[in-house]
């Protein structure tokens, strides 16, 4: 009788301390223990890691990159057969050899057709990747669309010259681009107001502008001119510099570069 109460004794003290955890030592196992878990109640000799990715999630990543890792081989595979029935064809021109490459590469015209023709349905379908809205293709919208930047154009310059702002035209007498270019700025500044400076790097002047300011302060190798004519759009005031182009260029040319090196970001406009 005592014997089975002592067994039966020893048995409650070793479940206690099992439950508790405070006595029995994990120290010594290669992997969690189950009463280290959160949850006791699933009796497995790992505890689940919450940090996994749910097992869909990777299935559809694994997914995903199988079917372009299987195109990309169908498409190595289509390349290099027609490569080599290409090379064939010319190396052994039989008919035969020839009419094989024909149709190998009429196969693939087919796949590039029917790719090209959902692009554009696609394109008409959603806006957000159909690149006309950003820059018209068509007559009509092109219309539309050069009216518009035209007067985005005039409107800078016009700011620009009720701003201390004006073209500082270097040239040399003996130029003939700048006695060509001479009076298209003459032209420039009485459509759109804004005031030349013409300035001469050999002291001499032109038809148009026969009293220039002689370029003794060596301003054109501060600004590292080594063409003229040469253009700068510049700030009276507070000096500021831009340069708008360097060699002979049209009114249009003018009046696009300004707007668009003074009002607009790289990328804007594509």
């Amino acid at each position: 009788m005592l014997l089975k109460v002592a067994s039966l004794l020893v048995a409650v003290v070793f479940a206690q301390s099992a439950c508790a955890g405070e006595t029995i030592s994990n120290d010594s196992l290669d992997y969690q223990s189950v009463f280290a878990c959160d949850d006791a109640s699933s009796f497995n000799w790992y505890c689940d890691d919450s940090n996994d990715p749910p097992k869909d999630t990777i299935n559809k990543v694994t997914d995903q990159k199988s079917k372009e890792q299987d195109a990309q081989e169908k498409m190595d595979a289509i390349s290099k057969d027609l490569k080599a029935k290409l090379v064939l064809s010319i190396i052994d021109p039989t008919p035969e050899n020839v009419k094989s490459y024909i149709m190998a590469q009429g196969d693939y015209m087919d796949k590039s057709s029917t790719f090209s023709d959902v692009w554009q349905r696609v394109v008409w379908q959603n806006p957000d990747v159909n690149y006309e809205l950003r820059r018209p293709v068509n007559n009509a919208a092109i219309k539309s669309f050069n009216s518009q930047q035209r007067q985005n154009e005039v409107n800078t310059v016009a700011q620009f010259s009720k701003d201390d702002w004006g073209l500082f035209f270097f040239f040399r007498s003996d130029c003939p681009y700048c006695h060509r270019m001479a009076p298209m700025l003459k032209r420039f500044s009485e459509n759109y107001g804004i005031t030349i400076f013409p300035i001469s790097e050999d002291g001499g002047g032109l038809p148009e502008y026969p009293n220039p300011q002689a370029d003794t302060a060596g301003l054109s190798k501060q600004l590292e001119l080594e063409v003229v004519p040469a253009l700068i759009l510049g700030n009276v005031k507070d000096h500021r510099m831009i340069t708008i182009a360097s060699g002979l260029v049209s009114e249009e040319d003018i009046l696009q570069r300004i707007y668009t090196l003074t009002q607009t970001k790289p990328g804007d406009s594509f």
